[in-house]
């Protein structure tokens, strides 16, 4: 990764819907405290927030969030909610472009964690700013139009050694060691290396079957 200054200071803001796509389609776990390391790449971390949409006030959502926010994250959630056409909607895009133009002030570099061309915009208000704007995503998860406006584009997929650990093989719930039913994997004390989490939708958020609209896409 090529870096401008390590003096820079440097916000982050992870699109966890979009890294949960990313993480789908490449058949791999997120290892959130290596990725987070991975784009700060030694600069001056001034912050890191996280947008998180859950599928009602489910518990098991709480150990990743409270991860999350004990290892240098900023949580915001939002609950997804049923519209009269009945489809389920809860995107975080205005509470991101919202701390992006208050923290640009205070950096010299914004990195937004998302393929989101609806963040376009943002992006070239946040550059008339004098701030530079750096894209991580894969290709395949990231809108053309973003990916041209970035002063930088971090290819996630061509990185994934540096923050991903493989997704494990399917394991019956009846069986020992069997998580299949788990929404977010929590760091284990028997697996202390293992620091990798995902959202797993299945039994506990009440056996939903989600559109990747759902998920403001």
């Amino acid at each position: 990764m090529v870096l401008a200054n390590q003096m820079d200071r440097v916000a982050l803001f992870f699109d966890m819907s979009n890294l949960y796509f990313v993480a789908r389609d490449l058949g791999v776990r997120i290892d959130y405290a290596r990725l987070l390391d991975f784009l700060v790449a030694g600069r001056r971390l001034v912050c890191a927030y996280a947008y998180v949409t859950l599928a009602g006030e489910e518990s098991s959502a709480v150990p990743f969030l409270t991860w999350l926010r004990r290892n240098g994250f900023r949580v915001v959630t939002r609950t997804l909610r049923r519209g009269s056409d009945g489809v389920l909607r809860g995107d975080l895009d205005l509470e991101l472009a919202v701390d992006v133009l208050l923290q640009a002030p205070h950096v010299d570099v914004i990195v937004l964690v998302t393929g989101d061309g609806d963040y376009c915009y943002l992006v070239e208000a946040v550059q008339r700013l004098g701030r530079r704007v750096e894209i991580a995503s894969a290709p395949r998860n990231t809108a053309v139009e973003l990916m041209e406006l970035a002063d930088y584009y971090i290819d996630l997929e061509a990185n994934l050694r540096h923050f991903s650990q493989p997704r494990p093989s399917s394991i019956g719930r009846g069986e020992p060691g069997g998580r299949a039913s788990e929404n977010w994997r929590t760091r284990h004390e028997e697996e202390p290396e293992e620091r990798g989490y995902e959202l797993e939708r299945g039994s506990e958020w009440g056996e939903q079957e989600y559109r990747d609209d759902d998920f403001g896409r």
